[in-house]
């Protein structure tokens, strides 16, 4: 059985002037009990902290409605593809080793055009990145690197552009006073908290399926069937997918399976989200949980075509998630996604309709006969769709080594 994945983001925060909490700035952590953990820097760090905050852990466990910094590096400010994460919330933070040029300062206004925030990290007001000054809507000065007196030449001539400043280490009562006094607008440092490390878990990502994912929606001609058969053979991605969907969508509209999250992700935010996952690193090989879960999703899809459902994809998705409860809290995980509650009441052991195709799987599995039949069907016939479910899971490729 499939062990879940510890995954940790650390988290300071920043505060205001009236120290009010503004926002949190996320790191890259490895794990929990080195507080001093070292910052891994990287396009494959900024992609796992995106990774663990918007698909593992979630967003709201992670800052609330409070909008966060990102650490991004020059190699993802110059990937061409639409960011899958939200504009309203996420604040794009340029690391201060970055190479101006032209190419960089036009990915950087494409993103302000899309209505991303920007902020300049760790800025000791070199010439060199005088031009990023004009892209940024914050900031960020390591009072420690900069002397009082650089600090106030320079603070009045930045606000006079309409920046907002952000004084960082900052570590005394007075160093916080100095900086408020001579214009900053927002703290952050351990005078006012050290960063903490929020732990989640997830299911381990599988090469393959990834690898298929981001080849796939670079095709020209790329069907998005095509891409929400891909995602919903491996329950990793679809848990992923799933739980960004629920809280960063409508609530009013449940998802009603993988394919209606795939159209409501839409294809530029899937080259976003499959890059990333390429970057952040892949775990190994899937193992019995995942040809389960996919020998049960196609037999309860089978079992809807035979009863001529129009929702043949919800039956699906009843089948995908059915194994989750044997590495996590069931209900735990429901809450925190953003399913019809077809599909909550079938997971939850209801007898509606794929809910019985969900409990005579597992009953064939287990050798049993006296489970309720799902309408219009006989024990052989349920043993042919068992068949074919077992040979389209085995032929589909979970080993990219094979």
């Amino acid at each position: 059985m499939s062990k879940l994945i510890d995954v940790y983001v650390g988290r300071q925060p920043v505060f205001n002037g009236q120290l009010q909490l503004f926002a949190y700035e996320l790191l890259f952590r490895t794990n929990v009990e080195d507080y001093h953990a070292v910052i891994v820097g990287g396009d494959s760090a900024s992609a796992q902290v995106m990774l663990h905050t918007f698909g593992d852990i979630g967003i709201k466990d992670v800052a609330g409605d409070h909008k966060v910094f990102i650490n991004f590096t020059e190699g993802l400010l110059l990937r061409e593809y639409q960011p899958f994460f939200p504009k309203n919330q996420v604040i794009i933070e340029i690391l201060e080793d970055v190479n101006v040029t032209p190419s960089l300062l036009s990915a950087i206004q494409k993103l302000r055009d899309k209505g991303y925030s920007i902020a300049l990290d760790d800025y000791v007001f070199n010439p060199k990145l005088e031009p990023l000054e004009a892209l940024a809507d914050i900031i960020k000065v390591d009072i420690l690197q900069v002397g009082p007196k650089q600090l106030m030449d320079h603070v009045q001539r930045l606000k006079d552009k309409g920046v907002r400043l952000l004084a960082e280490k900052v570590e005394t009562r007075e160093q916080f006073e100095f900086c408020k006094k001579i214009g900053f607008d927002y703290f952050q440092g351990y005078f006012f908290a050290k960063p903490v490390i929020i732990k989640g878990q997830r299911l381990p990502t599988n090469k393959a399926s990834v690898l298929d994912l981001l080849s796939s929606v670079y095709d020209p001609n790329v069907d998005m069937h095509k891409l929400s058969e891909i995602i919903a053979r491996d329950v990793s991605l679809s848990q992923k997918l799933l739980r960004f969907l629920a809280q960063n969508a409508d609530s009013k509209h449940k998802v009603t399976s993988v394919h209606d999250a795939v159209l409501r992700f839409g294809l530029e935010r899937l080259k976003s989200w499959a890059s990333m996952l390429v970057l952040s690193g892949m775990d190994d090989k899937p193992d019995e949980l995942f040809h389960t879960s996919l020998t049960r999703a196609k037999f309860c899809e089978l079992v809807g075509i035979k009863q001529a459902e129009r929702t043949k994809e919800m039956y699906f998705t009843v089948g995908l998630f059915s194994t989750l409860d044997a590495v996590m809290d069931l209900e735990t995980l429901l809450e925190s996604l953003h399913l019809d509650e077809t599909i909550v009441d079938a997971l939850l052991g209801k007898n509606n309709p794929p809910g019985i195709a969900l409990k005579a799987v597992k009953g064939i599995e287990q050798g049993q006969t006296s489970f309720k039949l799902p309408k219009d069907c006989t024990p052989t016939e349920l043993s042919n769709l068992y068949l074919q479910a077992m040979q389209f899971s085995q032929h589909v490729n979970l080993n990219p080594s094979d």
